[in-house]
């Protein structure tokens, strides 16, 4: 038969007193839960603030959800150039230039070939002050491309109602030559990798080189420097850009020409000297996103398509 616990004595301890401590330590219980899940939940929440750069959590920034923020933003505010298409009338040009020798020359048949308007944000105050201004509110895609060497900081001037669509311009790392404005790195490996997953200093991992390949596939309008011609003429058909001062294409074509004379070739490397494999070793990642670019190129030769044939197809589309 079951008996009530008796204390060292042999005598019963008072059901009262038993009863209180249970209850005291019931609400013990439930204040501790109280405690930790109030403070649990406080630092979920400074997490998910850290993870979203600043921005509202109950807003919608970009082209993924708040869970892929993390890895992607700023990205997320630049077009999917492949998926993303047509080209919307709110988009607006970008065009990143890292290399010196690519931002003269295409600076210039932009303007001289095609007739647009620069916005050159070329030091980091000028795109601060371009983003407080909300400057992209007030831009047309058929007059106007932002330009600047800084990618990272240029696609947080975007929003959803103004995409950024980037034009970009790669080159082997053998080749580069850097914007005088761009930064140095403590770590002097794979620049390229650094720069575009905003990693400076310790050893790169994939999950470095995967952001950085995420932009080169999905981000930009891709030129490559020994295809200079006929990656500016795509890139113009694409954004339904017509030549200047109603110039023929012929005229056009041969604007295009007199703006690329000069321009440096690629360098050859002997890929079995031990100066090369000393370089590439160095250099991998970087090595690789250029690789990537070429493929990039070669695809977006079906999928980067003249203006009208976009709007044909979305018709077909919607059609069916």
């Amino acid at each position: 038969m079951f008996q009530e616990p008796q204390d060292e004595f042999g005598f019963e301890r008072p059901a009262q007193k038993r009863h209180s401590f249970q209850k005291y330590f019931y609400l013990f219980g439930i204040a501790l839960a109280y405690y930790v899940l109030f403070y649990e939940a406080d630092g979920v929440e400074s997490k998910v603030d850290d993870s979203l750069h600043g921005l509202d959590p109950n807003q919608y920034h970009g082209r993924y959800p708040h869970s892929l923020l993390t890895l992607f933003f700023p990205y997320t505010l630049l077009r999917d150039v492949v998926l993303d298409q047509p080209v919307s009338d709110s988009d607006i040009p970008f065009f990143w230039h890292v290399h010196n020798s690519d931002e003269k020359v295409y600076k210039n048949i932009l303007k001289g070939c095609y007739g647009l308007q620069l916005i050159e944000l070329n030091d980091v105050d000028s795109i601060k002050e371009a983003k407080e201004l909300e400057i992209v509110k007030g831009l047309d895609r058929y007059k106007h491309v932002i330009t600047s060497p800084f990618v990272r900081e240029t696609s947080e001037i975007f929003t959803t109602d103004h995409f950024g669509r980037m034009i970009c311009f790669f080159r082997h790392p053998i080749d580069y030559d850097l914007h005088p404005s761009l930064p140095v790195f403590e770590a002097k490996d794979n620049w390229m990798t650094r720069l575009l997953s905003n990693w400076h200093k310790d050893e790169i991992t994939f999950k470095e080189l995967g952001v950085a390949k995420h932009v080169v596939r999905q981000c930009c309008l891709m030129g490559e420097m020994d295809k200079m011609k006929t990656s500016i003429i795509r890139i113009a058909e694409h954004m339904n850009w017509i030549f200047a001062n109603g110039m023929s294409d012929e005229a056009g074509q041969q604007c295009i020409d007199n703006a690329l004379e000069g321009f440096p070739s690629e360098k050859w490397a002997d890929h079995d000297s031990p100066a090369w494999q000393s370089f590439y070793k160095f250099n991998r990642f970087d090595a690789e996103l250029y690789e990537l670019s070429q493929s990039t190129w070669r695809h977006q030769i079906q999928t980067i398509i003249p203006w009208k044939l976009q709007v044909s197809r979305n018709q077909t589309d919607e059609d069916e």
